[in-house]
C-alpha cells in the first residue's frame, strides 16, 4: 500500500506538477528574497569586519549608530590626543574620511585614507593590490594642500580658487582612486580609466582583491577638501588598532571622553542589521504570505483530490483500512508533493541567485544552508497543516453511499 499515494499523484501528473510548481515558487522567493536582502548588508558588514583594527572612533553627538555615517566627523588632532594619552596601549591610529558618491549607476561609500601604507593596508586586511598603485603615492597631493592650506597655529583653511585647486590635484595626484576586483568587474573600468563622478574626473590607478573596507579609495586630503566643507583639518572616523595582550573593554573605556564615542569593529555588523531590520521584516511578511498562498494551493489540491477519490477511499475502508491509514496517504501525498516542490525550488533560487549576480555583479545573493533548513522545515510544518482538513474530510466518508453511487 506504500506506493498508493505516488500512484495517485502520478495519475493526476498535470495537477501534481502545477502543485509542486506553486511550492517551488514559494521556496525560491523565500531563498531568493531573503539571500538579496541579508547578502549585501552581510557582505557590507563582511568587509569591515575584515578591517585589521579593534575599536572605531567617531564623534559622540553622531548618536550610537555608524552605519550610514559619512562627511566631516572628529578632528585630526584626536589622532595626536590618543597617541599622546594611550600610547602604551594603542598601535596604530588610521583616520578616513566616508562619503557616498556614484559610480556605474550605483551609490558606494568612497573612503579617503592616506598614501602611506600603514594607513591603507589596514582597509585591505593586509592584502596587496591587484594591480596598478595607490592613489597619491607617496603623498603629494596631500603634502601640497597641506603647504597651501594649513597655516600654523591657525585654526581655518586658507581657500584656494577652484582653477589652482582643480589643477594642482590634478597634476599631483590628488584626483586619483583606486577601486575593488567587483567595482571594476561591473563597471568596466580599468587602470588609467577616468571615472567622473562627485563633479571632478578621477584616474583609476589601482585595484585591490574584492572583500575590502570599501569599493572606492581616494586621497583622504582630497575627500576632506572636497566633501568636508573645505577644510583638510577633520575626517569621519578612526580605526585604532591595540597593542597584543590589550583588553579591548578596558582600552575602550580608556579612550573614549566628552567629544569621542567608541565602539568594537565586530559590532558593526549589528548596527547595520538593526538600521536596516525592517527591511528584514518585510522580507519575511512577503516570503510568509508567498508560502501560505502555496500551501493553501495544496489543501485545495488535496481537497479535490479526495473528492473525487471517494469511491476508491470507500472501498480502501470496506477492506479493513482505518482512518489512521487513510489520513498517512493524504499525508504522504502532500509531503512528496512539497518534497518535489522544495527540491526543485533550492533549485531556482540558486539560479536565481546566479542570475542576478550576473545581470547585476555588485549585489550579492547569499544562500545559506541556514536558510535551506529553514526552508524546508517551513514547508515540512506547512504540508503537514495543509493536509489535514483533507484527510479529515477523507476519514469522513460514508462507504454505503460512496459505493452505491452511480
Amino acid at each position: 500500500m506504500a506506493h498508493l499515494p505516488l500512484a495517485n499523484l502520478l495519475h493526476h501528473k498535470l495537477r501534481s506538477v502545477l502543485s509542486a510548481l506553486g511550492i517551488a515558487l514559494a521556496v525560491c522567493m523565500l531563498l531568493t528574497l531573503s539571500g538579496l536582502a541579508r547578502g549585501s548588508l552581510y557582505e557590507i558588514a563582511d568587509r569591515w569586519d575584515s578591517v585589521d583594527a579593534d575599536l572605531i572612533v567617531y564623534p559622540r553627538v553622531w548618536g550610537d549608530n555608524v552605519a550610514t555615517l559619512s562627511g566631516a566627523g572628529l578632528s585630526d588632532r584626536e589622532a595626536d590626543d590618543i597617541r599622546g594619552e594611550h600610547g602604551q596601549i594603542v598601535e596604530r591610529i588610521v583616520p578616513v574620511f566616508l562619503w557616498r558618491v556614484q559610480i556605474a549607476r550605483q551609490y558606494h561609500v568612497v573612503v579617503g585614507v592616506d598614501s602611506d601604507g600603514a594607513h591603507w593596508r589596514p582597509l585591505t586586511a593586509g592584502r596587496p593590490l591587484v594591480a596598478g598603485r595607490w592613489c597619491d603615492e607617496g603623498g603629494t597631493a596631500a603634502g601640497w594642500l597641506e603647504r597651501e592650506m594649513m597655516a600654523e597655529g591657525d585654526e581655518n583653511d586658507a581657500p584656494l580658487e577652484a582653477g589652482v585647486l582643480e589643477r594642482g590635484l590634478a597634476e599631483r595626484g590628488g584626483l586619483e582612486m583606486v577601486i575593488d576586483e567587483r567595482l571594476a568587474g561591473a563597471s568596466g573600468l580599468g587602470l588609467g580609466d577616468t571615472v567622473r563622478t562627485a563633479g571632478h574626473d578621477w584616474t583609476v590607478v589601482g585595484i585591490t582583491p574584492k572583500g575590502v573596507l570599501a569599493r572606492a579609495f581616494i586621497p583622504r586630503r582630497t575627500a576632506q577638501l572636497l566633501f568636508g566643507a573645505g577644510s583638510i583639518r577633520r575626517s569621519t572616523l578612526m580605526f585604532v588598532k591595540l597593542r597584543e595582550g590589550v583588553d579591548r573593554q578596558t582600552a575602550a573605556r580608556a579612550v573614549a571622553n566628552l567629544r569621542r564615542e567608541v565602539l568594537f569593529v565586530q559590532q558593526y555588523r549589528g548596527m547595520l542589521e538593526q538600521r536596516f531590520g525592517v527591511m528584514f521584516r518585510y522580507v519575511d511578511m512577503v516570503n510568509a504570505l508567498a508560502l501560505g498562498i502555496a500551501f493553501l494551493f495544496i489543501m485545495v489540491t488535496l481537497y479535490t483530490m479526495v473528492l473525487q477519490r471517494t469511491r476508491e477511499i470507500a472501498i480502501l475502508k470496506s477492506c479493513g483500512a482505518s482512518n489512521a491509514f487513510i489520513v498517512r496517504q493524504v499525508m504522504t501525498e502532500s509531503l512528496l508533493l512539497t518534497g518535489a516542490g522544495l527540491a526543485l525550488g533550492v533549485g531556482l533560487a540558486f539560479a536565481a541567485a546566479w542570475g542576478i549576480e550576473r545581470l547585476r555583479p555588485l549585489i550579492t545573493v547569499t544562500i545559506t544552508g541556514e536558510w535551506i533548513l529553514i526552508g524546508a522545515a517551513a514547508a515540512v510544518v506547512g504540508a503537514a497543516v495543509s493536509a489535514l482538513y483533507p484527510a479529515y474530510r477523507a476519514t469522513r466518508v460514508n462507504v454505503s453511499e460512496a459505493l452505491t453511487l452511480e
